[in-house]
């Protein structure tokens, strides 16, 4: 039989019998679209890590509160300040800039606008260490510190939210727990921070403003920085910041964990690889229960059409030739089924987005998939396929 026969014959069999083939298809198209689904959300949440960090500098530790302490006590902890970070960078060859940070969230007013946003008190080096750039106006400096002035920073986004604009925003004024605060500066839009900080969402004050007029010492902890400019050096940095808490602290250092951004990063993209893992072996084992849906219509197929298989030999085909024809309808069921899921993916994007979760399709996630489907269709096509050829003419044609 002519391999143009075996396609025709196929073909036939397949447009005759539309709604089993749907049916059969269904496991392969919830895979092949979970596959793509699972490739996708992976790639978006590896971009989103990347995003959330592109703007840290690799060099950047961090000193916060070690919450793993079982000894913890909030009550009772001796803060970091400006003098303690001074000797931090003094002590150490490698840390060129040292920053600290006080995070909350309080109520402000602007016009007739309200809410409660993430209000920042921040050191002069926090912007340069953190590479927080100004878009319009300027930045906060050493004499608003000593001064403790009610000058103000905002993130792009909260600029837009309570002005007209980012640039309209400098030289207005903001209401934070009631007391008036001019602002001087909006910021380049960002993206995500460290230390639980959104600079595009986030109001910069000067640090020394913030404990004399927003928090309170004894309630909110400061938050320390670092920066070793040499990447070589990083290691060599958190050895010394951790020397110099001992140092300080004494048995106390306990009480602050120091890590680089570099861990930071590494944690966050180990944490999405574990997640793609996870879906991704869900994603094999909706494909595993799509082959044997395969497997199982195409044996029923076999007992169907056993009297069919008969005489096609009867008038001359090969065991070859009926096992082509059965394999390649397996791995057209598959190759439909992986059609299908792809557009099924293209349907769920909307659902993706409305729900937050960030996805990223591409190419090279819908040519894997499709080939799972294929590949799926003929594995679970083959012994299905191999039964088919084996039939004896007369013992096939005396079928009942």
């Amino acid at each position: 039989m002519k391999l143009q026969e075996i396609i025709n014959i196929t073909l036939i069999n397949l447009l005759e019998n539309k709604f089993k083939v749907i049916l059969t298809s269904l496991g392969i198209i919830v895979g092949t679209a979970t596959i793509i689904m699972v490739i996708a959300i992976g790639k978006g949440g590896e971009e989103d890590v990347k995003k959330q960090f592109e703007g840290l500098s690799a060099g950047s530790i961090y000193i916060n509160l070690n919450y793993e302490n079982p000894g913890l006590d909030i009550k009772d902890i001796i803060p970091l300040d400006e003098e303690k970070m001074q000797t931090i960078r003094e002590d150490s060859n490698n840390i060129s800039k040292v920053a600290l940070s006080v995070v909350g969230t309080t109520e402000i007013k602007v016009g007739a606008k309200e809410g409660f946003e993430s209000v920042v008190g921040v050191t002069d080096e926090f912007s340069d260490i953190n590479k927080l750039n100004i878009q319009f106006g300027e930045g906060i400096n050493n004499e608003h510190q000593e001064g403790k002035d009610k000058v103000c920073v905002l993130g792009d986004s909260l600029a837009q939210q309570y002005f007209s604009d980012s640039e309209s925003a400098i030289g207005g004024s903001i209401k934070i727990n009631g007391k008036t605060y001019k602002v001087i500066g909006v910021l380049e839009r960002k993206g995500d921070g460290a230390q639980g900080v959104s600079p595009d969402q986030s109001i910069f004050i000067p640090y020394s403003t913030a404990y004399k007029h927003v928090y309170d010492e004894k309630t909110y902890i400061p938050q320390g920085v670092a920066l070793v400019e040499d990447l070589n050096k990083v290691e060599n940095g958190i050895r010394d910041v951790q020397s110099s808490l001992e140092y300080i602290f004494d048995e106390g250092a306990n009480n602050f964990k120091v890590e680089d951004a570099g861990s930071k990063i590494e944690a966050a993209l180990a944490s999405s690889k574990t997640m793609n893992v996870l879906l991704m072996s869900v994603a094999t084992i909706v494909f595993i229960v799509g082959g044997i849906g395969i497997m199982n219509v195409l044996f029923v197929s076999v007992k169907e059409r056993t009297k069919e298989i008969g005489i096609l030999k009867a008038l001359g085909s090969s065991g070859k030739d009926i096992l082509i024809q059965f394999l390649l309808e397996s791995v057209l069921i598959g190759s439909f089924g992986g059609i299908c899921g792809i557009i099924l993916s293209y349907l769920l994007m909307p659902l993706t987005k409305y729900l937050g979760v960030p996805v990223l399709f591409t190419i090279d996630g819908q040519i894997i998939a499709l080939l799972f489907a294929i590949i799926t269709g003929t594995v679970f096509g083959i012994y299905p396929a191999y039964k088919a050829s084996q039939l004896k003419p007369v013992e096939a044609l005396s079928y009942e």
